[in-house]
């Protein structure tokens, strides 16, 4: 547990040595989740550099300050208690294009990464247009739909141990489903080369918009954190619920999606709670019915 009067130390030092840094105490977490769900946060600071970050991240060290890293919280369920930590907001946005390649910031939006791919004829990331992901949070879980994953695209990926600066190739990244070498690991990821193919602009456009209303038509619009639970088995998590009977059951604001049951979605004001005793609901009815064990894909952060 850090001291009040460490993390008081620290904000001040923060304050003073970047003046023109973004730091808020008791930023709203539901303002920076896809869920709409999160309690208050200790401190939120948003880096637009490496080597800004790098000196955030060396502080925190210092002060023996917990931080985690935040993309565009699409894959997170965040308590509604107040979040002890210094959340790291990564705004590295810059990219670069090299023929056939295109190297760019973690914290670029997948949205914005595929408009990027459109207008210099570049295609391979089509099937993620749409999802409300940052480059940095995709590959660390090895995110994927439609049948394609992250490591079908990236040649290497540059991150940090808030000290040096290391490579990693796509043979080193221990890619697997939903799995990557970053998975429960405090590394943070800077930056990544993907490696795609020419194609018309035009084709990669349509490939792109085929996705995203594929996705629109499938999933929910209501605010949910994805797809909540990882593949087990044969028979798809949503069959398996929709088996139990569990379609459209809802505690409070929180809801198994009438229109695609693999979501927890949020009707209007739903607590932590609500989703959380909703998911192990799922969990423990799935078990009880067919005798099988289910994980969780998102990320729950309870303190």
């Amino acid at each position: 547990m850090v001291k009040r009067n460490s993390f008081s130390n620290f904000i001040n030092l923060l304050k003073s040595q970047f003046p023109s840094l973004v730091i808020k105490e008791n930023e709203l977490f539901k303002k920076h989740t896809t869920f709409r769900i999160g309690g208050k946060i200790r401190l939120y600071v948003e880096v637009e550099s490496v080597t800004t970050l790098l000196k955030v991240l060396q502080l925190a060290k210092t002060y023996k300050i917990d931080y985690f890293i935040l993309g565009c919280g699409s894959n997170l369920l965040v308590s509604d208690k107040k979040i002890n930590k210094l959340v790291i907001k990564i705004n590295l946005n810059d990219y670069v294009i090299k023929e056939d390649k295109i190297i760019c910031g973690a914290g670029l939006k997948l949205f914005k990464l595929n408009q990027i791919a459109i207008n210099a004829s570049l295609s391979g990331l089509e099937w993620s247009f749409g999802i409300p992901a940052s480059v940095g949070g995709a590959i660390k879980m090895n995110a994927g739909c439609f049948g394609y994953e992250m490591k079908d695209v990236v040649e290497c990926v540059y991150f940090t141990d808030g000290e040096k600066i290391y490579k990693k190739t796509n043979e080193e990244l221990e890619f697997s489903y939903r799995h990557s070498f970053f998975t429960n690991k405090n590394y943070v990821i800077l930056k990544v080369c993907f490696n795609l193919h020419k194609l018309d602009s035009n084709l990669v456009r349509e490939r792109c918009f085929n996705s995203l209303n594929k996705r629109k038509l499938l999933h929910p619009q209501f605010a949910s954190a994805g797809s909540i639970f990882k593949k087990c088995g044969e028979i798809p998590v949503p069959i398996l619920i929709e088996k139990c009977k569990l379609k459209g059951f809802k505690i409070g604001d929180a809801q198994i999606s009438t229109k695609h049951c693999g979501f927890i979605v949020n009707l209007k004001n739903a607590k932590f709670n609500q989703v959380y005793k909703l998911i192990l609901k799922i969990k423990d009815t799935i078990f009880k019915k067919f005798g099988i064990i289910i994980n969780e894909e998102i990320i729950i952060l309870k303190n």
